[in-house]
Parts: C-alpha cells; sequence; structure tokens
C-alpha cells in the first residue's frame, strides 16, 4: 500500500530499502559479536548465550522482516553524509588498531573484544544526524558503554568479563534494531 507518508509492507518486501538491508548488516555483526566471543565463557553460560542469542534473532525477523511497517519515501542525504561514514569507518578502524597496539604493549590481547565493542559503538554516533536516524545514538551509546565496561572489567578481573560483555552486546544490537523497526508500524510514528 502506498501512501503520501510512505509504503507500508513488510521488510522481506523491501530488502533494497536501507533500513532492512542496515538492519540486516547490523544484526550480522551483532550475531558475530555473539559468535566470536561465547566460545570463552564457561559451556552453561556459552550454551545460554546461544539460545539467548536465538531469541533476539527471532524478535529481529520478525520485527523487522515480517511485521507490516511503514517505509518513509527516502530523502535525499546531505553531501556530507558520505563523507561521515567513511570518516566514521575510518575512525573506527584506527581507533581498533591502536586498541590493538596498546593491548599487545601491555600483554592483555585477552580483552580486543573490548576496544571493538567500543570502536564499533563510537562509530554509529555519527551516523544518527548524517542519516537522520536517532537509533544509531542509542545503539552507539550503549554499545560504548558496554565496550568501556568490558575493557575495565577484564584488566581489573578476567579476560572472560570483556568476553562477556562483547556477548550481551550482539544481543543488545539485535533488541535495539528491532526495537527501532518495531517502532515503524503503521500509526504509532517513529519513536
Amino acid at each position: 500500500m502506498i501512501g503520501t507518508l510512505g509504503t507500508v509492507g513488510r521488510g522481506l518486501q523491501h530488502l533494497v530499502h536501507p533500513r532492512v538491508w542496515g538492519a540486516v548488516i547490523g544484526a550480522i555483526g551483532g550475531s558475530v559479536f555473539v559468535h566470536a566471543n561465547r566460545g570463552e565463557l564457561p559451556a552453561a553460560v556459552s550454551t545460554g548465550a546461544l539460545v539467548v542469542w536465538a531469541g533476539a534473532l527471532a524478535v529481529f525477523v520478525w520485527a523487522v522482516l515480517i511485521t507490516s511497517r511503514l517505509f518513509a519515501p527516502l530523502e535525499p542525504l546531505p553531501r556530507s553524509a558520505a563523507w561521515v561514514y567513511f570518516l566514521s569507518v575510518a575512525g573506527m578502524l584506527v581507533g581498533i588498531q591502536l586498541g590493538r597496539f596498546a593491548l599487545d604493549a601491555v600483554g592483555r590481547v585477552d580483552v580486543f573484544p573490548g576496544v571493538i565493542v567500543l570502536a564499533v559503538g563510537l562509530h554509529f554516533l555519527p551516523f544518527a544526524r548524517a542519516f537522520a536516524t536517532p537509533m544509531f545514538t542509542r545503539l552507539g551509546l550503549v554499545m560504548a558503554v558496554l565496550g568501556v565496561a568490558g575493557l575495565v572489567l577484564g584488566l581489573a578481573w578476567t579476560g572472560t568479563a570483556t568476553a562477556a560483555a562483547a556477548v550481551v552486546t550482539g544481543v543488545v544490537m539485535l533488541l535495539v534494531i528491532s526495537q527501532d523497526a518495531w517502532s515503524d508500524r503503521p500509526g504509532l510514528g517513529r519513536a
């Protein structure tokens, strides 16, 4: 259905829409956080993490791909959006490498996932304004906090805490993205 506010449909019908393929990329990233780090957790916790991830993935599939939602017409992006994107990604990659070097220098590469979570979270913050998507602020801030918490707990206690923070981050990514898609249901307006 097409209206003046946009098109109502399922994400599966709009796979080329940036709000769908961007969400899928985010879900892949969140899933990588879970699966790359859950092996560092005790067996029972790792299995529990897998179950929680599967539940979060089911919520994601329902909210992003199956539920009918409003796809607003795409507005032209400001010319600066591409620069914001590329500079944010470059900054993330530089931050990850600097973090790797710093942790290698002190012999604590076991907490490296915390650096990745922090860098990925921070790289999302400029996206909110550049792409007119406030969800990136929520996602970026939550990820940055989880990255810092994982680093602090990992450095002060055990690298397992950093792995746990990365696993939690992956699940949170799926749920934040799902909530954003869920808020696009017709009649609700953007959250």
